[in-house]
């Protein structure tokens, strides 16, 4: 059982406690990283599911769980956090909403709106009949009336008999006081005036804040607005400006290409959000001072306590981090160096297991990549219509309907509207139509130079990394190529796949087979350039040479 150690030990293979397969696995009680976020599969299932597994102490191949179990309890810890936040903010509205209602039943308005003397007679007792009297109007005025009105009471002020003296009122102070009354009278509810509710703006911001996507991208913003770290994309080894997809071979040119011609306000977040930004952080000083700072997390503690800006520390900003250089690249994390960009990319799966093949359990920083791993795995069979060519995906297979047969250019040129079939073609394209300096690209390892990227990444491959990954399960020789692999396995096998449609013979490999429908096209491509004579195979050729022109052979 290899084990395998990143972020955590993963065991190959191992037997999966929850499904019960022998996969790459990972140990149920041991602590991981996902996406700059710490995680113990058990800890999971007990607060997602209540379920506590047995002989989580004993030796470690009793307490395995593989890749695609993973992600399924990955995605029932995210749907349980979800629902989590949307019933605390529902409890928070419906909480603000039940205060303002206890306070509206709690009040009582009383209002006073007129004080009465009897002045045209002198005061007497009231007697228990006038008493029980205006109780009775009392209640069928509260009866009568919304509960919600205003509480009106008449208040009949009782004096000695020696203060009450017939005092005629003035005018304005009895108009004023019927003003008072009707506007009292008419006046909206209590519960209307009380009542507040939050507006729907503040609402949809407390269920933002709740969202991880939220806080994530907008730590993005305040990074890239903020400093001078640059954003990028690329294609294979290529540098692309993140803004207006330039290509640059030189990292510098691109740093300065996008300082200058760029302002962060127009960045905007990728459409796809499961892919991470991929950032150069050579130099992440501050825009908004002159503050020199050399790490990623110096400029997170510095935009917040200095600036005051806005950045959430609980959740992760998903950014790659790179530092980028002409010659080596060198990975910002281990520090490991690559002889090419594309390998460092590629390295970067080994940090960010963000999501996993179910199949093998290999971890892909992105969703993007994950497709392009699955491809492998997918069993097809699309064979093309014209030539008899199958091929594992239909994707694969148009694309190759396209190449070969129909002939369709599907590279553009950058600087006119001709189409062209293939990258290299667009190079000799750029060099001879627009007079571009032709691109040559030396090998850093050895003296060799390529007109092509692809050639030197081969070059790379096989001559110094020596990266022969296709192994033969028979003799275990090593191949560079799968094409290679597979015209090795005859030599095992004795299979003989290839037949001749003319003479039905049969042959191990297409390259002999094509050999030989030469002799039948009298396809005569080998000549003498002494005599003139053809031949159809170059074996025949350098027999006549050693047979007619010993002095040539």
């Amino acid at each position: 059982m290899n084990v395998k150690k990143g972020k955590g030990p993963i065991y190959d293979p191992g037997l999966c406690r929850c499904c019960g397969t022998m996969k790459k696995c990972r140990v149920l009680n041991v602590e991981y990283e996902h996406m700059g976020a710490k995680e113990v599969y058990s800890d999971i299932m007990m607060d997602c599911f209540g379920l506590l597994l047995s002989h989580l102490e004993g030796k470690v191949t009793d307490r395995l769980v593989c890749a695609t179990c993973v992600l399924r309890l990955r995605e029932a810890h995210t749907f349980r956090q979800q629902v989590l936040r949307c019933e605390e903010a529902f409890q928070q509205v419906r909480m603000s909403d039940d205060t303002q209602k206890h306070n509206e039943d709690s009040s009582v308005d009383i209002q006073i709106v007129k004080q009465e003397i009897l002045e045209s007679r002198p005061c007497s007792p009231i007697s228990p009949c006038d008493a029980v009297a205006e109780d009775n109007q009392i209640k069928n005025y509260n009866s009568s009336s919304d509960d919600e009105k205003p509480l009106v009471i008449r208040k009949r002020k009782q004096c000695e008999a020696a203060n009450c003296v017939n005092k005629p009122k003035n005018q304005r102070e009895i108009d004023n006081a019927k003003k008072f009354k009707l506007d009292t009278m008419n006046s909206p509810p209590v519960s209307t005036m009380l009542r507040q509710r939050l507006p729907m703006s503040k609402v949809q911001q407390l269920m933002r804040e709740r969202d991880p996507s939220y806080k994530t991208e907008t730590n993005i913003l305040t990074i890239v607005e903020y400093s001078y770290a640059c954003p990028f994309r690329c294609r294979h080894n290529n540098l692309l400006c993140y803004y207006c997809g330039e290509n640059f071979l030189d990292p510098k040119q691109l740093r300065q290409h996008t300082s200058e011609i760029h302002h962060p306000k127009k960045f905007k977040i990728c459409e796809h959000r499961n892919i991470m930004l991929k950032l150069d952080l050579t130099r992440i000083d501050c825009r908004l001072c002159a503050e020199k700072i050399n790490t990623l997390e110096e400029f997170k503690l510095h935009i917040s306590n200095v600036h005051k800006k806005i950045y959430y520390f609980e959740k992760t900003d998903a950014v790659l981090p790179f530092i980028l250089t002409k010659d080596l690249s060198k990975c910002a994390l281990c520090e490991q160096t690559f002889p090419y960009f594309h390998a460092l990319n590629k390295h970067m799966n080994e940090h960010y297991n963000n999501f996993v093949c179910e199949t093998c359990g290999l971890g892909f920083v992105d969703k993007g990549r994950l497709a392009m791993h699955q491809q492998r795995h997918e069993i097809g069979n699309f064979p093309c219509d014209t030539c008899g060519k199958v091929f594992k995906a239909e994707h694969n297979r148009e694309l190759h309907i396209d190449r070969v047969h129909k002939k369709r250019a599907r590279v553009f040129c950058p600087k006119c509207d001709v189409r062209l079939m293939s990258h290299q073609q667009k190079l000799k394209h750029l060099v001879e139509v627009h007079g571009e300096e032709p691109l040559s690209f030396p090998c850093n390892l050895c003296d060799k130079v390529y007109d092509a990227r692809r050639s030197l990444t081969t070059h790379r491959r096989k001559d110094h990394l020596r990266d022969f990954r296709y192994e033969c399960n028979f003799c275990g020789h090593k191949f560079f190529t799968r094409f290679a692999l597979n015209n090795h396995m005859p030599t095992h096998t004795g299979e003989r796949n290839f037949k001749c449609k003319v003479c039905e013979k049969t042959y191990p490999r297409l390259k002999t087979l094509k050999d030989h429908m030469r002799i039948h096209n009298n396809d005569r491509r080998y000549r003498c350039h002494i005599c003139g004579q053809a031949f159809i195979q170059n074996c025949s050729l350098k027999g006549h040479m050693k047979s007619q022109h010993p002095e040539y052979g």
